[in-house]
């Protein structure tokens, strides 16, 4: 269990293997279908409600 949080050297962590993944690259050639996704995540200091669940449905 993480003791305490040091988001610098967990973004730098994270950052790496990201680069490493080529996460961000794009290929024009890529057979997948394309696809949207665009959805609203709670506020986390809100209150959840209806909304929330019509937005995953």
């Amino acid at each position: 269990m993480v003791v305490k949080y040091n988001p610098q050297e967990i973004e730098k962590k994270w950052q790496q293997r990201w680069a490493e993944d080529r996460l961000y690259e794009v290929s024009e050639d890529d057979p997948r279908p394309k696809w949207y996704a665009l959805t609203m995540f709670p506020y986390t200091s809100g209150d959840l409600h209806i909304g929330h669940w019509y937005a995953t449905a």
